[in-house]
Order: C-alpha cells, then structure tokens, then sequence
C-alpha cells in the first residue's frame, strides 16, 4: 500500500497542503492515518484530489463532489478518474486551401488553427476554449 506524505501529495496534484487540509475538514476526502508529522495519506487521498478538479471543471459543486465521492474505494475512485478524465478524440478536418485561417500558438508548441470568418457566437466560444486551455497549462494539469 502506497503511503504519502502532505507534501507528496502537493507535488504530485499541484495542490496547496492547505487546499488539502481543507478538504479533509469538508469531508471531500477521507482523515488521513496519524498526526502531526506522523500523518500517511494514500492511494484513495491522491485519486481524490486528482477527481475534485476535474468535477469542478464538470461544473460540480463541493457538496456534489462529496457526494459522488463519499464512500468510495480505491477502485471505484480510480474508474471514476478515467471516465471524468478521458481525452475528447476529435479527428482532423480537412478543407479546402481557398479559405483564410487564424492561427492561435498554444503552449507546449502547439497551434490551433480557425476559418477566419466565425460567426459572433462561435468568435466567443473560441475565446471560451482559449481561457480554458489556458488554465490547464497554468494550473499545472498538463505538463
């Protein structure tokens, strides 16, 4: 059985200790074994603190992620990680070289390229994923 420390579980959820502690007084995640420098969290604390940010990105609220999280084993924990973090797959659209584009520079080298002519709604929910893939990179979610 993997045990961490709070600061083990810090590094590897890019997560404050005090975000942590606080999640455990709101009863998000189960009390950890021990006290004071003593403490040992494991696999279930760190599936949770992985889940919490992902259901919140869901739209969840803390009361909601408590509840769907309450009761819950590792393994249980660990099927609702993959199915909540399962990448979208889109497949490439091909169009014809006529039309003018946009190109955003993203992080990590990448490039999301748009028609050129996008209509006001969808002028905004690009703007909307631009924000989006923003906070994922500065968040620490992606690497």
């Amino acid at each position: 059985m993997t045990e961490y420390s709070i600061q083990e579980l810090a590094d590897q959820t890019s997560l404050p200790r005090r975000t942590i502690h606080f999640y455990v007084q709101q009863g998000l995640l189960p009390p950890p074994d021990g006290a004071g420098v003593g403490t040992r969290y494991f696999e279930n604390h760190l599936l949770c603190l992985l889940l919490i940010p992902l259901l919140k990105r869901k739209g969840l609220k803390l009361d909601e992620i408590r509840a769907r999280l309450k009761g819950l084993d590792e393994t249980a924990l660990r099927a609702l990680y993959q199915q909540v973090n399962e990448p979208v797959m889109l497949a490439p659209v091909f169009l014809p070289t006529s039309q003018s584009f946009a190109h955003y520079q993203l992080p990590a080298g990448m490039t999301l390229t748009v028609p050129a002519t996008l209509t006001p709604l969808e002028r905004k929910k690009l703007a909307e994923l631009l924000v989006v893939i923003s906070e994922l990179y500065s968040d620490g979610m992606i690497a």
